[in-house]
């Protein structure tokens, strides 16, 4: 099941945030989220289990995937490209046109996922996730 992510969510968040990331947003950084008119979060549960979730922020018709990830025994199952879909979804609601998302270059199994739910690299940013760890940039037209 996919719903919007509530308060309550920000502990799973930020637990899988450290699992998933080397440099994991915190929980005040989720937590300021709800402050923001142009954020939406989804989170996928599954037998009562928070096993992935999304975040996404807009302005006018453009916005930025900030937040994706799907717990290690749950990847493979659809669980990201189902919390793509809703996003994608919910953006394309409020008018948004194109979407953007950085991925680490040696993330092969992501840029895969996204290339497979329609983004396609359009850039690169050198050391942007720290030393020698480069980003893509990539881009889907809704």
């Amino acid at each position: 099941m996919i719903r919007p992510w509530e308060k309550g969510d920000i502990p799973f968040i930020a637990e899988a945030e450290k699992e998933c990331f080397p440099d994991p947003w915190s929980e005040k950084m989720i937590e300021a989220t709800f402050s923001s008119r142009s954020f939406i979060g989804f989170v996928f549960e599954e037998s009562g289990e928070l096993v992935g979730y999304i975040g996404a922020d807009y302005v006018f018709e453009t916005a930025d995937i900030l937040l994706v990830a799907t717990r290690e025994k749950f990847r493979k199952k659809g669980v990201a490209t189902s919390l793509f879909l809703a996003a994608l979804g919910e953006l394309k609601k409020r008018e948004v046109e194109r979407v953007l998302l950085e991925v680490r270059r040696d993330n092969a199994p992501a840029i895969a996922c996204y290339e497979k739910i329609g983004f396609s690299k359009i850039g690169e940013r050198e050391n942007y996730y720290g030393s020698g760890v480069d980003a893509i940039i990539m881009e889907k037209k809704l």
